[in-house]
């Protein structure tokens, strides 16, 4: 009840829109097709299929929309409540559910990307891959994707004294770094099998890459199948950087000679 209070969505509207100027003004203002079938398991009016947006799309894409939509809100007349104090509630209602939106992503980001350097595209490649899969857009992030993934096992093996060459391909860097964790004993016997099945998945992110993304003229992946191979990527990236973090702390704790 508050939600459709607050953007007017019951009876099936949304504020002032109509099918054509709701359409085109999340196309303009944040390139999503509203109107897909998927959003409209409740039915086909406008308000339904915000609703059913709100249920099934990526949280942080969602909470990003509904900012933009109560923005959009405080610019029309006639749409805001006469009274503050209840303007100011619906605010608050808003900002605290938008807030769980954000912490209720299925996203792993934090655990898969690290700012491992001081390379200055860095943050700009990472957010720009966070904001293609936020926006549930795997298919257009894959090109970028690679480009991180060959970032950080090049930096992983320059740290452990064994720098590839420009030219290397991607699963032939993960080849090198995966032969290391092996001879370290980085990893144990059980994981090991993991790690191979690891390196076909840089394979193909290799192959996906330089045939099915923005890299060349291609046509991209389907989105489920580039969502697929980005979940696996960003499991895999999250499994290395807890390998990581665990050798560091290893290695510190060997050099200060103190277990805490």
């Amino acid at each position: 009840m508050t939600f459709d209070r607050i953007f007017h969505s019951g009876g099936g509207y949304v504020l002032d829109f109509s099918d054509r100027t709701m359409a085109e003004w999340f196309e303009e203002t944040l390139d999503l097709d509203i109107f897909q079938q998927r959003f409209q398991i409740e039915g086909h009016s406008k308000g339904k299929t915000l609703r059913g947006f709100v249920e099934v799309a990526e949280p942080r894409l969602v909470a990003k929309v509904l900012r933009a939509l109560w923005a959009y809100r405080c610019g029309l007349d006639g749409y805001s409540e006469d009274d503050p104090r209840e303007e100011e509630r619906l605010k608050s209602w808003l900002d605290q559910f938008t807030d769980e939106l954000d912490n209720a992503s299925s996203l792993n980001l934090d655990d898969a990307f690290k700012d491992f350097s001081r390379d200055t595209t860095l943050p700009k490649l990472r957010a720009s891959i966070a904001g293609d899969l936020v926006a549930e857009k795997p298919d257009v992030a894959i090109d970028r994707l690679h480009t991180y993934c060959v970032k950080r096992f090049r930096a992983l093996l320059a740290e452990r004294g064994a720098p590839v060459d420009a030219s290397t391909p991607l699963h032939a860097i993960f080849g090198a770094y995966g032969k290391l964790l092996r001879d370290s004993g980085d990893v144990s016997a059980f994981a090991l099998p993991t790690l191979r099945v690891q390196h076909k998945l840089f394979e193909g992110l290799n192959d996906a890459r330089n045939k099915r993304s923005f890299a060349h003229d291609n046509d991209l992946l389907v989105v489920s199948e580039a969502q697929f191979i980005v979940d696996c990527v960003l499991s895999s990236l999250a499994f290395i950087e807890r390998i990581e973090a665990d050798r560091v702390s290893a290695e510190q704790t060997s050099d200060d000679g103190i277990p805490f």
